[in-house]
């Protein structure tokens, strides 16, 4: 069996389709923009696996 290389690029925030951005808040309330277009040509002309995954968070049942 061959060996294999992967390489894994995580992203969590909200994303803008309109410039196909991701921007990360942080913390300290600061937001880190991310070009995903930029990013993704990196992967251009290879075979690729892409997972999407929308986080929302669940309500709380107060008694």
């Amino acid at each position: 069996m061959a060996s294999k290389q992967t390489v894994t690029v995580d992203l969590k925030g909200i994303f803008d389709m309109d410039v196909m951005e991701v921007v990360e808040q942080t913390r300290e309330s600061e937001k880190n923009p991310y070009d995903l277009k930029e990013i993704l040509s990196k992967f251009n002309g290879k075979q690729v696996s892409i997972s999407i995954k929308e986080v929302n968070e669940l309500p709380v049942k107060y008694e």
